[in-house]
């Protein structure tokens, strides 16, 4: 796991479709977490990116649960499960997620009233819950970066207790990208469903590109948008 926040990232130009929305997700321990909702919720110094001139309209479309709540939400979960140890200092909390849009899919999606954006989160996080047979915790609109987008926060264990980093498979993950599709087109006419990463790599994109980016690269030169 990762302390840093999960967030919006450029896009990788060899292979990738601009017209398209995806989502990521990454499980987050206790501690973790409160430094996602800090940033998701814009608590404390926040990096150079965010535009402070523009913070009021960020929008929260489901207020955030207590994090001790959720971790004993966890925690009995586990124990139903049939789990003998108990939980690591370290073990995934939540699973922070994210709703992304290539630069085309942006303006498509930028037409829409704001109460057509919220509606489009709305349905996409709890279909992407539902999906994974976990609890929606927090659901945030961020418009001070150089990009629209939604950080979700589900609960780390399905309801069986399986946490969601077993039960996330690349298969799986493919068909939450097909559920990100499905969604948003029905809400915004015109967005398509982005490139597999397979093949991706199959059109000569390097591995690196479509698995990993480095921290500096996470971010467009928000100054530079804001200046254009």
């Amino acid at each position: 796991m990762n302390d840093t926040p999960l967030n919006i990232s450029p896009e990788d130009l060899t292979g990738s479709n601009p017209r398209a929305a995806s989502m990521r997700l990454k499980a987050k321990s206790l501690s973790q977490a409160y430094g996602q909702r800090r940033h998701d919720l814009r608590i404390g110094p926040q990096p150079k990116y965010v535009d402070p001139n523009r913070q009021h309209l960020n929008r929260i479309l489901i207020s955030p649960r207590p994090l001790p709540e959720i971790r004993r939400d966890v925690i009995a979960l586990r124990k139903q499960a049939g789990a003998k140890r108990g939980m690591k200092s370290n073990a995934a909390v939540v699973t922070a997620g994210i709703i992304t849009f290539g630069h085309e899919a942006q303006k498509l999606f930028l037409d829409l009233s704001l109460d057509q954006q919220d509606a489009a989160f709305r349905e996409l996080a709890q279909a992407i819950a539902d999906r994974l047979g976990t609890s929606l915790e927090a659901l945030t609109v961020h418009c001070d970066e150089s990009a629209i987008h939604a950080h979700l926060e589900l609960r780390a264990l399905n309801h069986a207790g399986v946490p969601l980093s077993k039960s996330t498979r690349p298969t799986v993950m493919g068909e939450l990208q097909d559920l990100v599709f499905e969604v948003m087109s029905r809400h915004c006419h015109g967005i398509e469903r982005g490139n597999r990463k397979y093949d991706r790599l199959a059109v000569g994109a390097n591995y690196a590109a479509p698995v990993s980016k480095s921290f500096r690269k996470l971010h467009h030169d928000l100054p530079l948008e804001i200046e254009a």
